[in-house]
């Protein structure tokens, strides 16, 4: 396949993506039904958290304690999508698993998760804007549709790749990005942790060193 080929069907991936987001994007300016709900577990410094997350926003942050802090609200059109949206969060050892089910197609779960300051990070997203904030450690970040943000904070990586099919790559301290249509990053440095992060269609930007 060409190159101009190849970029014509990544396009038109990207607008049958946004067709398909249309609906829920006119939902979200008018919510019938809401439900905001919290939890907390404890948690190890260094450990590793797991997200699966299919639609919503996720908010994850530094905390200054040995727990992981959830607040949620779920948000859909129909009361029944409210009630029965859930999460599974389990803790074994070193590891943390929080996979959220929204139910039904018109429902969004918008996620606020603080873990302990020093906390790997393995999230999996499908749609919705992912912002991580002054969390040092690992990060492997995957976003199907929407923008990643990250704060470095005090941490320094030694490995930095952050790419996306169809966007920018932002960032003033690792270089910069190559690419056209979609761009890619690539960083070597002398820090002790790695940060992948790559998004579909959106927007990656990396703040701090």
């Amino acid at each position: 396949m060409s190159a101009r080929s190849c970029s014509c069907v990544i396009v038109y991936a990207a607008v049958c993506v946004c067709l398909l987001l249309a609906p829920l994007c006119a939902a979200a300016e008018r919510w019938n039904y809401q439900a905001s709900r919290t939890d907390a577990r404890d948690f190890v410094a260094g450990g590793t958290v797991h997200v699966h997350l299919n639609v919503g926003d996720l908010h994850i942050r530094r905390g200054h304690a040995s727990k992981i802090r959830l607040h949620y609200i779920v948000k859909s059109l129909y009361e029944r999508n409210v009630k029965e949206s859930r999460v599974d969060f389990n803790v074994y050892g070193n590891d943390a698993d929080l996979e959220f089910h929204a139910e039904g197609t018109n429902t969004q779960i918008d996620v606020e998760l603080e873990v302990p300051a020093n906390t790997n990070l393995d999230v999996h997203e499908k749609v919705g804007d992912l912002f991580v904030e002054e969390v040092e450690g690992d990060k492997d970040l995957e976003l199907g549709v929407g923008d990643i943000r990250v704060s470095a904070g005090e941490s320094r990586y030694r490995f930095v790749r952050a790419s996306t099919g169809v966007g920018d790559v932002n960032s003033s301290s690792y270089g910069e990005p190559s690419g056209w249509l979609g761009k890619s990053l690539r960083y070597d440095g002398e820090g002790k942790y790695e940060l992948r992060a790559h998004v579909g269609v959106g927007d990656v930007t990396l703040e701090g060193k």
